[in-house]
């Protein structure tokens, strides 16, 4: 599949099949993260994965946004060093990275974060040092249901300008 093909079909999941991802395909998915870039290369992340029903139930507990979590197969928890003010951009590529390396192999993934005062309760849960920051929590799984992978989409002109903002965009 081609890297555009993979990006129009993605689409967050979070209902998930219990079968488990291929030891292979999460070596690959943290491979992804590992080669992200970062704001002058200094890879300043650190990811914890998180299996097992005991562990993803008490993750799961940690957010209200993130119930879901306890059915995925896995969760990656992104940590990075809060004194870089990139250290969301960088979060965030990452994360991108894995979720398509991911959806290559058919692991669907969504993410989600966890806010002040239950990230002092995630920090101590899974040995997180504090001076760190839980930028985002990606669950990954097998969908549940078929996947059609459809988007909707604003048309280009109304996203993208050539030159100056609000210079039509003809491409």
């Amino acid at each position: 599949m081609r890297i555009l093909e993979i990006i129009e079909t993605r689409i967050e999941i979070r209902e998930f099949e219990k079968k488990s991802v291929d030891v292979e395909v999460k070596k690959e998915i943290l491979e992804a993260g590992r080669l992200a870039p970062s704001g002058r290369n200094l890879q300043h992340w650190h990811y914890v994965l998180i299996e097992g029903e005991k562990e993803l139930d008490i993750l799961s507990k940690l957010s209200p946004t993130g119930r879901w979590i306890r059915d995925s197969n896995f969760a990656i928890v992104i940590v990075t060093d809060p004194k870089y003010d990139f250290n969301e951009l960088d979060a965030g590529r990452a994360i991108t990275q894995m979720q398509l390396v991911g959806w290559e192999s058919g692991v669907g993934s969504r993410l989600y974060t966890i806010k002040k005062p239950d990230q002092d309760k995630a920090k101590l849960e899974f040995n997180i040092p504090g001076e760190y920051h839980i930028t985002a929590v990606v669950g990954f799984g097998y969908p549940l249901n078929r996947v059609a992978g459809k988007k909707e989409r604003k048309d280009m002109k109304e996203i993208a300008s050539y030159n100056q903002f609000g210079i039509p965009i003809d491409l």
